[in-house]
């Protein structure tokens, strides 16, 4: 882990207790912003991915088809690790039908002994895994991250339902790293042309929909995310075309439900959102107008949402009419 990478998780941390204290909530939003605006792009390095797909999709099928076919599906802690390892694989053959397919399946079959399970859980939060290069120029490792993150869901969701193995501090901990995530995402890409998906945005939005959910994990620490989140959409510049702003805004639409708290969070990321706008002036660059179309997209998707409560609609109505 580098050390700015390490700064960003310190700071991310101290941010969540300020608010869990009472400390600060109206400035959060801006102190998030002014932390993601701190961060420096580091070189660009290599990113070393797995080069043997034939042999990896090989190997994918013969794992599916003995567990499929045994009354008791197991797995050996060598072919957790080899199916981790292969997130990274370029080639969605392997990263998507094939890893990812096959992780949600033994995550149904139960084939996962405790231990198992919560080394999968720790291993796909590691720095090496989950932050790969994330701090860098655009680069392949996008998919590592994105797809740990869509397994991360499916771990979360499989806790809730089965297994009863993750504890309050493990919820604590996975909350506080998607959070330092999110801080750092610069890479919002949908569709990779060769490489299939990456769809960082609709991932985070999964696992934000299942730790929603999760009655252990504080309210503070909920609002943190669902602030975190508009901030970082806020400052992403790639176009998010790819559903993403549906998904995002389906979380938010789930978590307004759940008690008014949450109401009063989003109103005060959208209102602080709306008073950058003010002084706004329309600059001739890509990063603007995609930073301005996002937002455009978020607003509308959220205005979609059957369940939103009515104060936001106004809200989002009223900003839309006159921006």
């Amino acid at each position: 882990m580098s050390e700015q990478l390490s700064n960003i998780a310190q700071a991310v941390k101290a941010l969540r207790t300020q608010l869990t204290k009472g400390e600060i909530f109206a400035g959060l939003p801006n102190k998030i912003g002014d932390l993601m605006e701190s961060i420096d792009v580091e070189p660009k390095q290599p990113v070393i991915v797995t080069s043997d797909d034939l042999e990896a999709l090989s190997r994918i099928r013969e794992i599916e088809k003995r567990v499929k076919h045994s009354p008791h599906p197991q797995v050996t802690d060598d072919e957790i690790s080899f199916l981790v390892d292969h997130l990274a694989s370029l080639s969605p053959a392997v990263r998507d039908k094939g890893v990812f397919f096959l992780m949600s399946d033994l995550l149904q079959m139960n084939a996962f002994t405790d231990q198992q399970f919560h080394w999968l859980f720790d291993r796909l939060q590691a720095p090496d895994v989950l932050f790969a290069h994330i701090l860098e120029p655009e680069n392949d490792a996008i998919f590592l991250r994105s797809f740990a993150l869509m397994i991360l869901s499916g771990v979360v969701y499989a806790d809730q339902a089965r297994y009863n193995v993750l504890t309050n501090d493990d919820f604590d901990r996975i909350a506080l790293t998607l959070a330092t995530y999110i801080v750092m995402e610069r890479d919002g890409r949908g569709y990779v042309d060769g490489k299939g998906w990456a769809h960082a945005y609709t991932h985070m939005g999964n696992l934000l929909e299942e730790l929603s959910q999760v009655n252990s994990l504080p309210r503070a620490t909920k609002v943190f995310l669902q602030m975190v989140t508009i901030e970082g959409w806020r400052r992403i510049e790639t176009p998010l075309i790819y559903g993403e702003d549906q998904r995002i805004a389906s979380y938010l639409s789930g978590l307004t439900q759940v008690n008014p708290f949450y109401v009063e969070a989003l109103l005060v990321s959208l209102k602080n959102w709306q008073q950058s706008l003010l002084q706004l002036r329309p600059r001739e660059s890509i990063r603007f107008w995609n930073r301005w179309y996002n937002r455009g997209r978020l607003l509308q998707a959220m205005l979609l949402q059957g369940e939103m409560p009515e104060q936001i609609q106004e809200f989002v109505q009223q900003v839309i009419d006159v921006y």
